[in-house]
């Protein structure tokens, strides 16, 4: 379907710190991905998508936003949205990881395989379509407002039209449902 290189470095489990591989943004940086990623794309609330359109797009998804349900994904203030891109577009998919504690890195694979999923979903999701993010370590502190958070992006042209899933890797955490469709028409 897709194509791009990894961006990113080190996995693992632990807080963000500098030189964990990826970007650490403070609050207001965090606040200002949340954003722009609101103000791109058109939000449907009633059917729960985003539609993007143009031969460029930028996608700022973030995992567990404060204030949002555990174990889900957020874009325009909507949870595990429906993504739509046109065919031929060159993607951003970037991710910030606002989640706190043990276990709490995420990260994001598009993949073929619907849901459900398993325990270890990563078993089940077959050939990743785009090369998955590593996991992005959790924020460096339990105050939202002055924690670090890690952001991490990858680049892909959405050259298949089809219906696809992103889905967070880490074990456990799509089998609770953090996942959404993304489409390319």
């Amino acid at each position: 379907m897709m194509g791009g290189g990894m961006m990113g470095g080190a996995m693992g489990n632990y807080p963000v710190s500098p030189g964990w591989g990826g970007k650490v943004l403070s609050y207001a940086e965090a606040q200002d991905y949340i954003q722009y990623g609101a103000t791109h794309g058109a939000a449907d609330a009633k059917a729960n998508s985003v539609t993007f359109s143009g031969g460029n797009i930028i996608i700022n998804l973030v995992a567990v936003r404060p204030g949002y349900n555990d174990q889900t994904y957020e874009l325009h203030g909507l949870t595990d949205p429906t993504i739509i891109v046109p065919r031929g577009a060159t993607v951003q998919l970037n991710l910030l990881n606002m989640d706190y504690g043990n276990n709490m890195g995420h990260s994001v694979v598009i993949s073929q395989v619907p849901p459900p999923y398993p325990y270890m979903a990563m078993m089940y999701l077959g050939q990743p379509q785009v090369p998955p993010l590593p996991v992005l370590p959790w924020r460096s502190g339990e105050d939202v407002k002055t924690a670090q958070y890690a952001a991490l992006g990858e680049n892909f042209v959405a050259s298949t039209p089809g219906a696809y899933w992103y889905v967070c890797p880490v074990p456990q955490h799509a089998e609770e449902g953090m996942y959404g469709k993304f489409i390319v028409k």
